[in-house]
């Protein structure tokens, strides 16, 4: 009788481990189709996850361990997946990332459909525009993108991603919004282009750099403080009524190494 319950406990985790595999592989297999020049050691460089762990992954013959799932789907660009797998496979872990998402959790992600729309350059500033509290017009999107733009407006409207409201602007009609990491890259990608390098200084456009040499624990609460107080402090501004107008603005706050080096194991 033992050995019945042992089969039947192995049974049940190759299933489990088989159902793993086919989530993650699902997961390269997208990345690949993005990427077709791409090969399995191309995943490897950029997860640091061996080649030997990839390759039983795809061959459905592999137990992933969490570690490793994180760094393939975070490294690829599936953050939202990857919270799916952890609530599905390994609960406590998934527990653990709700936590410390728990600040942005009334954001919740664009439908896959509607994705497109998000992250293509053709609809990138309609989309910003749209989506700010004073909204976008048909004047303004053709000063800048001509009767294309327009043309692409009317789009999103049919799409219900935009709506025309009460005087006559369009704003965004999807609420608070948040896309997975690989196409808010894209975004940060596209939003670079708008930044205007000649009016760095002035009111409507200012940057702060800074370097220094810090470990890996500073480095973390560089990122704490970067994410908590700098947030709260520009919600402060972005939605308080007595500062909303008609000029359209983002943000972004960056921290990032400068080289993969290390010595002594500190960041460099």
């Amino acid at each position: 009788m033992n050995l019945e319950i042992n089969s039947s406990n192995t049974d049940a985790e190759g299933e489990i481990n088989l159902n793993k595999c086919e989530r993650v592989k699902t997961c390269i297999d997208s990345y690949f189709s993005m990427n077709p020049r791409l090969t399995l050691q191309s995943v490897e460089d950029k997860t640091s996850v061996p080649y030997s762990t990839l390759r039983r992954i795809m061959l459905l013959n592999g137990n992933p361990q969490p570690e490793s799932v994180i760094k393939i789907f975070q490294a690829l660009g599936y953050d939202q997946e990857l919270y799916q797998y952890m609530s599905d496979f390994h609960p406590d872990i998934a527990s653990v990332m709700a936590m410390k998402t728990s600040h942005n959790i009334e954001y919740s992600y664009i439908k896959d459909e509607d994705r497109e729309y998000f992250v293509s350059e053709d609809y990138y500033l309609i989309i910003n525009l749209a989506y700010s509290t004073s909204g976008t017009s048909h004047e303004e999107v053709a000063h800048v993108l001509g009767t294309k733009g327009v043309e692409r407006l009317e789009e999103l409207v049919k799409r219900h991603l935009v709506i025309k409201n009460d005087l006559g602007k369009y704003i965004g009609a999807v609420g608070n919004y948040k896309l997975s990491f690989a196409d808010t890259k894209k975004g940060i990608e596209m939003a670079l282009r708008y930044y205007r390098l000649e009016e760095a200084g002035s009111i409507n456009n200012w940057l702060s750099f800074q370097t220094e040499s810090l470990n890996t624990e500073g480095l973390k609460a560089l990122k704490a403080l970067q994410q908590k107080h700098f947030n709260e402090r520009k919600e402060e501004i972005l939605n308080n009524p007595v500062y909303n107008g008609d000029l359209k603005v983002y943000s972004a706050t960056v921290s990032s190494t400068f080289l993969s080096y290390s010595e002594l194991g500190d960041l460099q």
